[in-house]
Formats: structure tokens, sequence, C-alpha cells
């Protein structure tokens, strides 16, 4: 398995994990990382504006893909709108002193799951980032995202605190340290 950046010609592919992957609030999920699902110019947005977006590529097929921004880049999709559906948690991060990296979505797909892709796109992540720092944020309400938080928890990321979203969701901040 070959991790490397994203380019906009990964766009298809990236899509279609996340689409694969998409939480379901009403039926959830209980394998596998959740994300929400983002419309392709967002996620060609993100793959042009992010240091840190990634692929997991197996037999020239995206398998997974990793999406993350330093603290500068999450202030700007922030302050341009770009990240309103994660309100409170963006606007929490963002506002933390100091040079972080913040976890936005992780995803594999289904049939991909255990084969070590989320892994090793984070050890790519972290032999990339000049930052000691790193949050995430893990949907705790209305459906626990159990795999993400015990995959959270095997790569030292330690819980802060809860965060309730303006759609009354609730979420989990966790921090990583080098």
């Amino acid at each position: 398995m070959l991790v490397r950046k994203a380019t906009l010609d990964d766009l298809d592919g990236i899509c279609g994990v996340a689409e694969a992957v998409k939480l379901d609030y009403d039926a959830p999920q209980d394998s596998g990382f959740l994300v929400y699902g983002l419309e392709t110019e967002e996620y060609a947005h993100r793959v042009e504006v992010s240091n840190h977006f990634y692929v997991a590529v197996d037999d020239s097929k995206i398998v997974g893909f990793l999406m993350c921004y330093d603290v500068y880049t999450l202030q700007g999709l922030v302050s341009s709108g770009r990240l309103d559906h994660e309100d409170t948690l963006t606007a929490r991060v963002s506002e933390i002193d100091g040079e972080h990296v913040f976890g936005d979505q992780i995803a594999v797909l289904p049939s991909d799951v255990g084969r070590g892709a989320g892994n090793e796109m984070m050890s790519r992540l972290f032999s990339d980032m000049a930052e000691n720092v790193m949050y995430v944020g893990v949907l705790l309400e209305p459906a626990r995202n159990s795999v993400s938080i015990d995959f959270c928890e095997r790569l030292g990321f330690v819980y802060r605190e809860r965060l309730r979203y303006s759609d009354d969701h609730l979420w989990g901040l966790y921090k990583w340290e080098r």
C-alpha cells in the first residue's frame, strides 16, 4: 500500500471512499471510520489548500484518505465559512494558541478496513508535520464513533473536552502531542 499526498486527479476516489463511509445519523454504522460527506468541489478546495491531505492507494485504487489542516489553513477555512458544518469544534480548535494540526476526516473503504491504511496514513502525517500537537474531533452522540475513538487512543490521543454543536450533536475533542 502506498500513502501519498492527494492531488486533484484523486477526487473521484476520495469521493467514492467518503460516500462508502458516510455517516447515517438515522442508522449509524458500527464499523470503520465515519465521515460527513462533502461535495466534490469542497474536497478539491481542501486538496488545494492543505499540506496534509493524503490518500492510501492499493493496486492503483484509492482505498482511504486523511484530510488535515495546519492552524492557518483551519483558520482560513473557518473564516471563509467553508467549515460551518463543524461550527463548535473548528471554532474551538482554530482559537487554540500555538502551532498545531487539525484532523478533519479519515476514511477507509469498508472492504479495506483492518489492512493498516489508517495507521499508514497517520504515520505519514506524523512524519511530515512540523507541528508537535494535533487535535481531532470524534462524534459521541447521536452515534458513538467507537472505531475512531479506539483508533485515536491507540495512537496516543487523549480526550480533552466535550463540545455540543448547534445541531445538538455531541463531539469529543482529542489531543496528541509528540
